[in-house]
């Protein structure tokens, strides 16, 4: 039997009408009803968002006053749950950071990602979460149903998607951490990543029986892994976790803190050229000062001088601000904010 904590809670009122539910909300019932009637036809596309191995995922948008009504659900249910720690991502407080810090100085890890994972998602699992794990009666589950799915799918980018996609597996994958316990194995579910580490090397069997386990979950929602995501990696080579290399400890990869350093760099050969500012240059200014912002969280020495340099290019640029408004010249360079 699984341990109580690792299944999603919701300890709150189990909402039995639409009234109730109106209430719950601040939404006028009549309201509700009309936009829940529409629903799907209430988004717009938003720009594609292209992956790194190649595939492309269509978010939506939704647009007011459906927005406004799944930002009330947001803020009123779904961010009123208790998530268990392997759900760590796109939920307040969790981060890719946290999903890596659960599988630090590992013997073994594999990484599994569900194939369109969003687009997959029927409105009946959907409706199974507001049922089953809110408690709600089938009148408000349906409704509430119609208020965040899209022509019978889980639309991504919605304000209610991210919390249903974790919670899809609401009733199973409390069991499924239960399993792979059981053979030395930690799991962790970032949206539709999925890893299993072991601080212990697993036998072929055992990784067999940790993907099996893994890829039933999937089965039982009408979900397959994608294949081509699916990798097995040992202490010997470099251990990622969402991004995130974790063999020591959660670190950014040496690519990517050699791609900060250039950010920089580049950056500097711009500003003291001598010739005119790129119209960018702010937004420039503000990628790298992001970057080695985010390099501080995991490297804090290596990022220290980064940002002695990002301050001198502010100055630098002020200064530029400065000697352009006396002479007249209107060149555009960014504020020091």
């Amino acid at each position: 039997m699984s341990d109580p904590q690792r299944r999603p809670r919701y300890p709150h009122q189990r909402i039995q009408s639409v009234a109730s539910l109106s209430a719950a909300l601040n939404v006028p019932e009549g309201e509700l009803a009309a936009i829940a009637k529409i629903a799907s036809s209430q988004y717009r596309k938003a720009k594609p968002i292209t992956k790194a191995d190649g595939s492309v995922r269509q978010p939506w948008d939704a647009l007011p006053p459906l927005k406004r009504v799944q930002k009330q659900i947001q803020a009123k249910l779904l961010r009123r749950v208790e998530y268990p720690y392997y759900l760590t991502g796109s939920l307040p407080g969790k981060s890719p950071r946290e999903n890596a810090s659960l599988h630090t100085k590992p013997a073994i890890i594999i990484t599994e990602d569900i194939a369109r994972f969003f687009p997959t998602t029927r409105a009946e699992l959907v409706h199974g979460v507001w049922a089953g794990l809110f408690g709600f009666s089938e009148e408000v589950a349906g409704i509430l149903t119609a208020l965040t799915t899209k022509d019978g799918f889980l639309p991504e980018g919605a304000p209610t998607s991210s919390y249903l996609a974790n919670l899809v597996f609401w009733d199973c994958e409390p069991r499924i951490v239960d399993q792979l316990a059981q053979l030395d194995a930690t799991y962790s579910r970032y949206v539709d990543d999925v890893t299993v580490s072991s601080s212990k090397a697993l036998t072929p069997v055992e990784i067999a029986r940790c993907m099996a386990i893994v890829y039933g979950m999937f089965g039982s929602r009408g979900y397959k892994a994608k294949r081509r995501k699916h990798e097995i990696v040992r202490a010997n080579a470099p251990m990622r976790v969402t991004k995130l290399v974790v063999n020591k400890r959660p670190a950014l990869p040496k690519a990517d803190r050699k791609a900060v350093r250039a950010a920089v760099y580049k950056l500097e050969g711009i500003v003291n050229s001598g010739q005119p500012l790129p119209d960018d240059i702010q937004t420039l200014l503000n990628s790298a000062s992001g970057r080695v912002s985010r390099l501080g969280q995991f490297h804090p020495t290596q990022a220290a001088p980064l940002k002695a340099r990002i301050a001198t290019i502010r100055e630098r640029l002020a200064h530029l601000n400065d000697s352009l408004a006396l002479t007249g010249h209107g060149q555009k360079t960014p504020s020091k904010s």
